[in-house]
């Protein structure tokens, strides 16, 4: 337990000077990114043999690029400069990454370098030891076949993964490369080290060792994680230090910690050993187009730069022919702006170093819109005041989100923190809350707070008692599998007066000062072998439950069920229309009211304090499944939406962006109505004062 303390404490030090040398949301971000991906198996004679400096910095002008990750190691393991560290390519007779540095700097390009970290196939077969390994001593690499003959079909994104934890040979070996790169290459911009999300934990010796010390049980998973991503945060501490030392304005950025579903990482805040976070995503197939809004607002509210991260590929990252339409990218390129985020899309290079000029001409047609729109999203703040908390519980946490998208109540991620600039906050269906939050959210309900809580959001972490006021008592869970709901004309609006289904049932809680604006109907029985009927779920009974549905208790609603994780799971408008009802009963002065969008645009309301302005971004483009992937495709006209901004500044002028067009705003005290003239694909009203 000593030195875990100790790592702790040496780890805790390091948020301070962490966040000294992190950039600010002020600072300039490259706006135009590439992600230049390049592994290279060693079968593949004749690397770099067709790299042209001068074709290269053509494809990078038609792109309308400011800035490219290019590699000094890839996952094959090989480094692609005359490395006496690490391995050469064995196929590589030149200095290709020295050659890409002096090409982008020559016409005022920045190029981070990219290094692998956790997938490496040359070091895992030189050193097996050096691998993540399972508690019982196996490598760690889910879906590798042991057995399989040389000449078997091998799956897709499979690698064995390594072990980069402070203390580690490997983590000496990358010390010593990127050192060696800092002294050959003194110019350079910064790095971006990928491949940290490959396993929550860790057993191999290095790692048993470490535990061992840290008196770690290692029967006691949450305890083997956190130990695991510790140990990782130590090793991006180490290197940020070293980079620092060659050159301390360099961007460092450690891939995969960003992400809210890894919640092990995301849990010891691994991100804060970056300068900037970069938010890696293919919302055709991965992560999807509503992944976005909700990461971009979290950790812009850090204080930190983002930069969202898609790619040129249609399916899956790194695919070698795939396209994403054009059209696709200038959508997802909106996007990333309107939600305050630089630009990002990954490419993967050709062995032989030609760059692909159709992929440069894709991205290009996007990034020239960009140039007429980036000064309108960098830099800017998210405002709101409805805040929904993170649990990190995906399906709760997306749940809202998604519901909050598409009905265009724009948000924000609440905390302690900015709790009294507030006036809604909604509540998760995952017990996360602290006895000290509790007490925080209770207050402010007190002094005029409001708040929507979804089923066991309001217990404490041991579920047996609510730990917010709901004006409820908590009971037990339900005994049924699934049960329905009845609404009463308080909040009956575009709902079914008929029960509804519940796919999982509510909590079974007793109301104490709380008045019911809606009941549980249970069924007749579970559906079971013994008893069942129909073909799926049990019919209701005739009469209500003792057991309320939602309950209204002052400024706060409770509601019994899931709804977030159920809609996130089922899709059912039914739970948002229900929610939204919720939201207009307590809800009177957001900042952003957007009336006659579709379901499927997005909006997005931004502050940009030092140009004395507030824009609010508009985007409409339904994703259309196709096949198992989501797919950008129509761009229609969308007229007659009209817009309100509450904000505390008189506003003086309103106009359109691209282009100016000064818009007639009507204003009635601090808010004002604009009639948004018909637009496609994206526009953003932007608000002076």
């Amino acid at each position: 337990m000593r030195y875990i303390l100790i790592l702790l404490c040496t780890l805790a030090m390091s948020f301070t000077v962490t966040a000294q040398s992190q950039r600010t949301i002020d600072e300039p971000t490259p706006s135009r990114q590439v992600h230049l991906d390049f592994h290279t198996s060693e079968y593949i004679p004749d690397i770099g043999k067709r790299f042209d400096k001068k074709q290269f910095q053509q494809a990078l002008k038609t792109g309308h690029v400011n800035s490219i990750n290019i590699f000094a190691k890839g996952h094959h393991g090989w480094s692609y400069y005359p490395t006496k560290v690490g391995s050469m390519h064995p196929n590589l007779d030149f200095d290709l990454m020295g050659a890409e540095i002096e090409a982008c700097h020559e016409i005022g390009v920045k190029c981070p370098i990219y290094f692998t970290v956790g997938w490496s196939e040359h070091d895992a077969a030189e050193h097996p030891e050096w691998t993540i390994r399972n508690k019982d001593g196996s490598i760690n690499a889910p879906g590798y076949d042991w057995d399989a003959s040389g000449d078997t079909e091998r799956p897709t994104y499979l690698w064995k993964r390594l072990d980069a934890s402070i203390g580690t040979p490997y983590h000496a070996l990358i010390m010593k490369q990127v050192e060696e790169i800092c002294k050959m290459y003194p110019d350079f911009d910064g790095f971006w080290f990928d491949i940290y999300h490959v396993a929550k934990r860790n057993y191999n010796q290095y790692a048993m060792a470490r535990m061992k010390k840290e008196g770690i049980n290692i029967n006691d998973t949450l305890a083997v994680e956190r130990s695991h991503a510790l140990a990782l945060k130590a090793h991006m501490k180490a290197l940020r230090e070293l980079i620092a030392k060659y050159n301390p304005d360099a961007t460092v950025y450690f891939n995969a910690v960003t992400r809210i579903e890894d919640v092990s990482l995301f849990k010891e805040r691994l991100f804060d050993m970056d300068t900037q976070q970069d938010l890696e995503d293919l919302p055709t197939s991965w992560g999807g187009y509503n992944k976005l809004p909700l990461d971009a607002k979290y950790h812009l509210q850090q204080g930190t730069p983002v930069t969202a991260m898609s790619g040129k590929f249609h399916k899956a990252w790194g695919e070698f022919g795939g396209f994403k339409h054009p059209d696709a990218i200038k959508y997802e390129a909106a996007a990333m702006i309107s939600f305050g985020a630089s630009c990002n899309f990954g490419d993967q290079l050709h062995p032989s170093g030609e760059m692909d000029m159709e992929t440069y001409r894709n991205i290009g047609k996007a990034y020239e819109y960009v140039e007429k729109i980036e000064d309108y999203g960098l830099h800017g703040t998210p405002v709101s005041k409805l805040g929904m908390w993170l649990t990190l519980n995906e399906a709760a946490d997306h749940g809202v989100a998604n519901m909050l998208l598409e009905m265009h109540d724009d948000f924000v991620v609440a905390d302690e923190k900015n709790l009294p600039d507030l006036e809604l906050v909604i509540m998760p269906s995952k017990p996360v809350l602290s006895a000290k939050q509790a007490d925080a959210i209770n207050n402010w309900v007190k002094k005029g707070g409001k708040l929507i809580v979804f089923g066991e959001g309001a217990l404490d972490s041991a579920k047996t008692k609510f730990v917010l006021d709901v004006g409820a008592q908590y009971i037990q869970p339900s005994e049924f599998q699934f049960d329905y709901t009845v609404v009463k004309k308080e909040i009956d609006h575009n709902i079914v007066t008929s029960p509804f289904l519940n796919y999982d049932a509510g909590i079974w809680t007793k109301p104490t000062a709380g008045e019911v604006l809606a009941s549980i109907r249970e069924p007749y029985f579970n559906r079971t072998y013994a008893k069942f009927s129909g073909h799926r779920e049990t019919p209701y009974r005739l009469e209500d439950s003792p057991y309320p549905a939602v309950v209204k208790h002052g400024n706060v609603i409770f509601f019994a069920h899931a709804l977030d994780q159920l809609y996130y799971n089922n899709g059912a408008r039914l739970y948002r229309d229900l929610v939204k009802n919720a939201i207009d009963l307590l809800y009177k002065s957001p900042n952003l009211t957007v009336n006659n969008l579709p379901s499927a645009g997005r909006v997005s309301l931004l502050h940009q304090e030092k140009s004395n302005r507030y824009v609010a971004h508009l985007l409409y483009s339904p994703a259309l499944s196709r096949g198992d992937v989501s797919v950008i495709e129509d761009f229609l006209p969308v007229p007659n939406v009209e817009i309100e901004v509450d904000v505390p500044q008189k506003i003086t002028g309103v106009y359109q962006i691209p282009g100016s067009q000064k818009l007639k705003f009507k204003s009635d005290g601090n808010k004002v109505t604009v009639q948004v003239p018909t637009f496609t694909m994206h526009t953003g009203i932007v608000f002076t004062y």
